[in-house]
């Protein structure tokens, strides 16, 4: 099984490493175009809205139809999205080729998808825990990968043809989706399934209280997400730094990110994942704090990248480990997608606020203040969380 993850991990690790240092294009969007920072945050906001509500209906189609075919229909798509936006000249063309395409596209493509199709093939919650902890530190490599290679094909050729050369290479990721024709392993210990519509799982899963918790707390992370690596660099210059330090640190969440998606993983297994995910928003609001009232420097710069990038993904394995937990994973792709549906609604959230606020108020303070205060919030509402002693795959 180890091709499998390392295959798959890196579907994960292209799609994120791109979607993640989007960032690194916005100072020269803003700066050879006529796109406002308001359009570039609410283009990119559309964008992670639609990835987050594609991904549920993406994964119960390749429970339904497979892996392979829908995989390949997300690469196809990303890459017409590049492509078509390199051309833009309008808001609307910018909007809709990248936003509403790209968004679709990448959605297809995206965690919820990827985890739900590998957990297939494991038996135990432990054991999907720390697999997903993997997939994640995989997933997260792609962010310090693909931040210099951005910088350097956006420094170089500016953004339009760094969007060319992007759709390329995404066609050339099609053969990556084939992994997922290696056939599943008998369970060991099998056990029949309760006949039910997929539609009636996510009802239940609605009524669920816990669920609703973990769709609330994945709302804040996607929050946090998009306005770290959407507006870093923009938050240094308007500082006074080089938008390279944006770039160095969003490479360190990179790297960090691997340490912590890791680390979470294996401790998930261990202790209650509920506790792990109320530690991280309370960290996170403590580290945005300091951005916000001590000096904006360039150790300032990285030692936020450096902290910030464990608590980045760490999120995602006890989160979709409770899912899993209270639901099993016959239908995780679809379940986990429905949750990845309101983070990429914080995403759109944070993209599109912090858009307006540099256009208003020509910095990111507000925003932060936004961030911080949520994110408290967010540690709060994991406690009432139920945990299964063990996950009732009948449920799935």
């Amino acid at each position: 099984m180890f091709f499998l993850i390392l295959t798959a991990g890196s579907i994960l690790c292209v799609g994120n490493g791109f979607r993640m240092s989007l960032g690194i294009y916005v100072p020269d969007l803003l700066s050879s175009t006529a796109f406002g920072a308001s359009l570039i945050g609410l283009t990119y906001g559309i964008f992670n809205l639609l990835w987050g509500s594609m991904s549920p209906i993406a994964g119960a189609f390749a429970e339904q139809k497979g892996y392979v075919k829908t995989l390949s229909v997300g690469f196809i798509g990303v890459s017409l999205s590049f492509y078509l936006t390199s051309f833009a000249i309008d808001p609307l063309h910018f909007l809709f080729g990248f936003g509403v395409i790209g968004g679709l596209s990448a959605g297809i493509i995206s965690v919820p998808v990827i985890i739900g199709g590998v957990s297939k093939y494991f038996d135990d919650d432990k054991t999907q825990s720390t697999v997903t902890g993997i997939l994640m530190s995989i997933a997260a490599s792609g962010m310090f990968i693909f931040t210099p290679i951005n910088q350097f094909l956006v420094s170089t050729f500016q953004w339009s043809l760094s969007f060319q050369i992007t759709a390329t290479f995404f066609l050339f990721m099609i053969p990556l989706s084939f992994i997922f024709f290696i056939p599943k392993p008998l369970k060991k210990n099998k056990q029949e399934f309760t006949k039910r519509k997929i539609s009636d799982v996510i009802k239940k899963a609605f009524k669920d209280k816990s669920y609703q918790f973990l769709i609330l707390g994945f709302f804040v992370c996607g929050l946090h997400v998009a306005l770290i690596s959407n507006y870093l660099p923009t938050f240094a210059k308007l500082n006074g730094l080089e938008t390279t330090i944006a770039a160095t640190g969003l490479t360190l969440v990179g790297i960090f990110n691997m340490m912590g998606t890791l680390i979470s993983g294996r401790v998930s297994g261990i202790i209650k994942k509920k506790f792990i995910l109320s530690f991280i928003y309370f960290a996170r609001s403590i580290a945005i704090l300091f951005i916000l009232i001590l000096p904006t420097t360039n150790f300032m710069i990285i030692a936020f990248s450096c902290v910030m990038g464990l608590l980045w993904l760490s999120t995602v394995p006890p989160t979709s480990g409770i899912v899993a937990n209270r639901f099993g994973t016959r239908y995780l792709s679809t379940l986990f997608g429905i949750v990845m549906v309101s983070h990429q609604a914080g995403a759109f959230l944070g993209s599109f606020v912090g858009g307006l606020v540099i256009d208003f108020y020509g910095s990111l303070d507000i925003a932060w203040i936004l961030a911080i205060i949520i994110s408290l919030f967010s540690a709060i509402i994991h406690f009432p969380i139920i945990e299964k002693e063990k996950s009732e795959e009948v449920f799935a």
